[in-house]
């Protein structure tokens, strides 16, 4: 397909590799340090990707928001110094993507073909008209157990799917101590408290008016906040709550609980792919056998997909030995990056954001697409049989 690449740097700097990198895949790079030029370019083109380095005469940030307003079919990758304050920054002002200044040959490569897919899914969408519109997918990312990384893995796959233009809602499933809104760093005005008090039944109100809009294009429907909110909080409401949202939505993503009650069996039974994550550790292996036998007695299971997060090689049980204890293949494996995962947390910034090139931020990337690369085959998806252990107490 044909994508016009641009660069634009208000110093008039060499764009170095990213043009040699452009030209080993048969693109061209048109560099300028005129702001003329550039608006000249992009209004003329479609399928347009631009790289934007600007810290002398103009400001970088309100210049890519300029152009991002002005120019919404334009993928804008910034070009910004090394600090997460200037990340956090250039998400809020429309960039599509970041390059620190320090940034690395494989760095660059990842970004390149990050925004081809991005080009190539945009214009499957133009071809094809409203994409994913008849049937929206519902996705809940399940545990039975805290500390395994649920919340921080609804978060950035949520963040992925809207990378691809995907509309995406998340939903806060721990209604009496959620925190999801606190991992996009929002503060919200609204939960699904006011929405169960104000709109539902009436349509006159939307939902969308209930929930957060972060700058990356994801919408939250946050928990209540305070915990004693959530008695009045029915199975009722949160099925028409996620009923409404698949109207509007290409995907609603259900951060659930580590326990399970009638209120969050509803939403397992609303999902199309139930997402069951665990560590490589022993007793969580074990209690999530127990939910998947859970799951298996409501037939369920066919839906369940095992993601390992928090992976490390020769570390805990293997891959092969938690498949035949758990009596299904396991559908990806996440690396752990404490660190990067710690950080990301603190600062508000999830680490797809803040390091997009980072492992497990490409595990991230791959569970999208293998997602919905699944979704277009007809083919029912197989449970691996593998020979079932018991586990026994020692």
């Amino acid at each position: 397909m044909s994508i016009n690449w641009f660069y634009f740097s208000d110093t008039n700097a060499d764009p170095g590799e990213i043009k040699s990198l452009l030209n080993k895949k048969q693109f061209s790079l048109v560099s300028t340090n005129q702001l003329a030029n550039i608006h000249k370019d992009l209004s003329g083109y479609d399928q347009s990707v631009l790289f934007l380095k600007a810290n002398s005469v103009f400001n970088v940030y309100e210049l890519c928001q300029e152009i991002s307003v002005r120019y919404p079919h334009v993928y804008i990758i910034l070009i910004v110094p090394d600090n997460m304050e200037n990340l956090k920054k250039a998400m809020h002002m429309g960039a599509s993507d970041v390059l620190r200044f320090s940034y690395t040959t494989d760095e660059v490569k990842e970004t390149i073909i990050q925004a081809i897919k991005y080009m190539e899914h945009r214009a499957d969408k133009d071809r094809s008209g409203s994409f994913l519109k008849e049937k929206s997918r519902v996705i809940t990312v399940s545990s039975p157990k805290g500390g395994v990384g649920r919340t921080s893995l609804t978060v950035n796959l949520a963040l992925s799917l809207a990378k691809t233009e995907r509309k995406v809602a998340v939903v806060d499933g721990n209604i009496q101590f959620g925190d999801i809104a606190m991992h996009f760093n929002e503060k919200p005005k609204r939960t699904i408290y006011e929405w169960v008090k104000e709109a539902y039944g009436r349509s006159n109100y939307t939902i969308d008016q209930y929930m957060v809009h972060h700058a990356s294009g994801v919408s939250i429907f946050a928990a209540p906040p305070r915990p004693e909110f959530f008695e009045g909080i029915t199975e009722n409401h949160l099925k028409a709550a996620i009923e409404e949202m698949k109207k509007q939505f290409d995907v609603v993503l259900i951060d659930m609980p580590g326990y399970l009650s009638e209120i969050h069996m509803s939403c397992l039974d609303l999902a199309d792919d139930i997402l069951l994550v665990l560590t490589n550790n022993l007793p969580e292996i074990r209690t999530s056998k127990l939910y998947l036998e859970t799951l298996e007695a409501i037939n369920l299971q066919d839906k369940v997909k095992v993601i390992v997060n928090k992976s490390l090689k020769k570390q805990g049980v293997e891959e092969k030995k938690m498949e035949e204890i758990l009596g299904t293949a396991i559908y990806l494996s996440i690396p752990d990056q404490g660190k990067v995962a710690a950080a990301a947390i603190s600062t508000g910034i999830p680490f797809v954001l803040s390091n997009p090139r980072n492992p497990m931020s490409r595990s991230v990337f791959q569970l999208s697409e293998k997602l919905y690369k699944e979704e277009g085959s007809e083919t029912v998806p197989t449970r691996k049989r593998v020979k079932r252990k018991f586990l026994m107490s020692t």
